[in-house]
């Protein structure tokens, strides 16, 4: 080694001494100086051959070498012999920079010394000593200074000195120790000055302040001597500013992260990657369970097992890191200390070495289970029904969606075993039966829609007691329902699937503690003959159940062609009717009303009639409940009363005889509050008389409300008015009523006059009603009549008029104004 050998040639005495001050590769002139042999004097430590007194300026440069403030020193100090003679020495210390790569070499000093005992020498060598002490004290890069103990004031400076405070030399050696320092502090010098004793002392730190008046933070160091013959003390001065700013700064951040760390809203941690937790914050305890940190630490010591639902998520975790560092977002169920589940997400990253080692793993944690089970609730309204809870429209079409899918296998492995084979042959794979609930409507119009929802809760839950292995149930909207029926065993399977709803119905549900009885009417369409895509199946159901319910309600209908058409005219005639009223498509046509007693026309009853532009004449029976259905038919009923109410006028301005007019009149209508303040002044509009005009209404649209519409019809009587009954005898309460109606005429129905006379029982009723209407002081007028023998036994009982095609089909107003104007004679 190359240090070995310049020991071996030196003329100057080496040494090597360890960080702990062991002694090792000495020079013969060192063995020779102590009186120690080679051997003997590498088993002493440094401390061993140092006067006692020295030691602590030794221990001072050295503190300031390792620190890296200082590149080499120099001291005067005296070594103890072997036989306990005192020899003085000129020391130079240099911290080993050699062969720092080589891994058995240990950092350590290399000492140089020069034996400088004898002082009478020459006077030349006590200068050379002094000119190496104050080339020290010069060229030191800290600032150093001498000053007086007793007068504080500065005897020497060196040039550092002066550059890091900026006063010049001159100025400084003007100066005190209390110039330099703030005014608060020099009390405290003084008591510090006080209590100084002779050697070094340890370094302490004050504030200076600078010529600039900038103040620093400096560390102390020093040592009591005699200078000039007086009592002084050398001072080494160490500006750590920066380096107490750093450590403010350090300590800053180190509290602001440890407030961030303790009252973050997420939880925070490091653990190990086999599984332990290295440190967690006060938030990660409170997720998962814990009453601390510590609790958490202690007693969660595998990861994997005690904190995962899933133990292989942790797996998942570390493998996905092992691969890129950094994992997002990664979801996961949660144990926690009392074996709750919850769900959390945790945003993670290896912590790796410098060497790319893996130290541990570190990240946040966030508790997202309410914003897991608020998503879930919110995925479940999006495709559920509020009310009864069942799935809804949307998601019936994707699960039947689905469901198509797998039927479509299927038939393709029927085509393919038979490539000819008409697809409407294929014996069905899939169902879907549309319901729409009977009398429903009428829930609503008389019980409140609250009692409707109700209802419909009873109704889905009583369906889902119906369903079947692999069916869906789902509710369409207001009254309907839709299912579908996977895996189709055979036509018969899915009839006797419907039956079983309807015979499910039969019960009476309860609502508000009433039993309600009401129906459904199913419509049925079968994949692939009926359709090979849920739109044409849901449509095809949905046309088969309108057949259902013209059927008489309460029954289940399979979809055919032909029913396709009869519903697409239905459709045709529901969608058309507001535009045939924007269009005057509407007609009135007139049927006279014959007095019996006078042969002549005292009466014509308003009836509408709609020439389609495409379907031709629409029946009364068949637009009408449309106009209802749609709301349309107060608006209707307005123009026909207008329309008649200003023909009649017209013929009494002709000259022709003064008639009344009959108009039907609907439940809608008589919903409508200011009904008769709307008649009055449709006939005020029309300069018609009260008296002209006769208001025609069913008994049954009188039960709907009793109370209202009595009131209504007297206030209409009062006004002048005429009320009949139409279609009498088809009630259930007829006579019970009759007499509480401000009316004056009873209209017998036709189906009473149309077995009369043949038919004796319809001939006693019709009448027993001329007789109680006579009784009540009413008119009977029959409709209907078609025959003279129908005419003559009318005739024969009294009854008042009549009408039907025997006199007139209904007409159009010229063909009813030739008929007023030549009336017969008599009859």
């Amino acid at each position: 080694m190359q240090i070995a050998k310049c020991i071996e040639n030196s003329t100057v005495g080496v040494f090597e001494t360890a960080l702990d001050g062991q002694i090792s590769n000495v020079s013969l002139s060192f063995c020779e100086l102590l009186g120690y042999t080679n051997s003997q004097v590498c088993q002493l430590k440094y401390e061993q051959i140092c006067h006692p007194d020295d030691l602590s300026a030794y221990y001072f440069l050295k503190e300031r070498i390792l620190s890296g403030e200082l590149d080499h020193c120099y001291l005067n100090v005296r070594y103890i012999r072997e036989d306990g003679q005192v020899v003085q020495v000129l020391q130079s210390t240099d911290l080993n920079v050699e062969d720092v790569n080589d891994l058995n070499v240990m950092p350590h000093f290399v000492n140089r010394f020069e034996d400088i005992t004898d002082w009478e020498q020459t006077a030349q060598n006590q200068k050379d000593g002094d000119s190496r002490t104050r080339y020290l004290f010069e060229n030191n890069p800290n600032p150093m200074w001498i000053y007086d103990l007793e007068t504080l004031s500065f005897l020497a400076v060196n040039q550092a000195a002066v550059n890091h405070y900026g006063y010049s030399e001159d100025e400084f050696l003007s100066m005190t120790l209390e110039d330099i320092r703030p005014p608060e502090d020099v009390p405290k010098l003084r008591e510090a000055i006080a209590k100084i004793s002779s050697g070094l002392t340890l370094p302490e730190v004050w504030r200076h302040i600078r010529k600039d008046g900038k103040q620093i933070i400096v560390e102390v160091s020093a040592h009591t001597l005699t200078y000039n013959s007086r009592r002084c003390e050398l001072i080494l001065i160490n500006d750590v500013t920066e380096k107490k700013r750093a450590e403010e700064a350090l300590k800053l951040a180190e509290a602001k992260y440890r407030s961030i760390f303790e009252n973050a809203i997420e939880g925070i941690f490091q653990t190990s990657i086999e599984g332990k937790f290295l440190i967690a914050n006060p938030m990660l305890a409170h997720i998962y369970g814990y009453d601390s940190p510590t609790d958490l630490i202690n007693n969660l010591t595998d990861i994997q097992n005690q904190l995962y639902v899933d133990s292989s998520c942790r797996s998942k975790l570390v493998n996905l890191l092992l691969v890129q560092d950094d994992v997002k977002d990664f979801e996961s169920q949660i144990y926690r200390k009392d074996g709750s589940i919850i769900w959390t997400t945790e945003n993670v990253h290896l912590v790796r070495d410098v060497a790319g080692n893996i130290l541990y793993l570190e990240g946040t944690v966030e508790d997202i289970t309410e914003s897991k089970r608020a998503k879930a609730e919110i995925e479940y309204l999006a495709f559920h029904d509020s009310l009864t809870k069942l799935p809804n429209r949307v998601l019936f079409r994707d699960r039947l969606s689905t469901a198509l899918d797998q039927a479509s296998e299927k038939l393709r492995d029927y085509l393919t075993q038979d490539g000819t084979l008409d697809i409407s042959l294929v014996p069905p794979l899939l169902a879907v039966l549309f319901l729409d609930l009977d009398r429903f409507k009428l829930v609503n119009d008389t019980m409140g829609h609250a009692a409707g929802d109700r209802l419909l809760i009873e109704v889905a839950k009583r369906l889902t007691d119906c369903m079947i292995e692999d069916t869906f149930l789902a509710r369409m909207g207001g009254d309907e329902f839709m299912i579908f029926v996977p895996n189709v065993q055979s036509v018969q399977s899915i009839q006797q699937f419907a039956q079983l709803i309807l015979q499910s119905f039969e019960n009476a549900f309860f609502v508000e503690e009433l039993p309600l009885h009401i129906g459904t009417s199913i419509g049925i369409s079968l994949y692939p003959s009926d359709g090979i895509d849920e739109e044409s199946l849901m449509k095809h159901a949905d046309t088969a159940m309108f057949r259902a319910k013209d059927r008489g309600r309460n029954h289940y209908q399979l979809y055919n062609h032909a029913i396709g058409a009869e519903v697409k005219e239905y459709v045709a005639i529901e969608n058309g009717i507001r535009q045939a009223l924007e269009r005057s498509e509407f007609q009135v046509f007139y049927q006279p009303q014959i007095n019996l007693a006078t042969g002549q026309i005292d009466g014509m009853e308003a009836l509408a009639r709609w020439l389609h532009p495409e379907l031709g004449w629409v029946p009364p029976n068949q637009f009408i409940p449309a106009a209802e259905e749609h709301g349309l038919i107060v608006r209707l009923g307005e123009w026909i009363l207008q329309t008649a109410c200003k023909q009649n006028r017209e013929w009494q301005l002709n000259g022709l005889p003064a008639i009344r007019m009959a108009v039907n009149f609907s439940a809608k209508q008589f919903q409508v509050p200011d009904l008769c303040d709307r008649i009055m002044q449709i006939l005020r509009d029309v300069d018609l008389e009260p008296q002209y005009l006769e208001v025609e209404i069913t008994e049954s649209l009188v039960m709907k409300d009793q109370a209202t519409t009595i009131k209504m019809l007297k206030q209409l009587k009062a006004s002048g008015i005429s009320v009949s009954i139409d279609d009498f005898g088809t009630g259930y309460s007829s006579l019970s009523y009759l007499r509480l109606l401000p009316v004056s005429k009873v209209k017998i129905d036709a189906s009473f006059i149309r077995e009369t006379p043949q038919n004796s029982e319809d001939s006693a009723i019709t009448s027993a009603i001329i007789a109680m209407s006579h009784n009540l002081n009413l008119k009977a007028i029959a409709e209907g009549v078609e025959r003279k023998d129908q005419l003559e036994f009318l005739r024969s009982h009294g009854c008042d008029a009549v009408q039907g095609y025997l006199f007139s089909r209904p007409v159009p107003a010229p063909e009813a104004t030739l008929l007023m104007q030549s009336q017969p004679a008599a009859l």
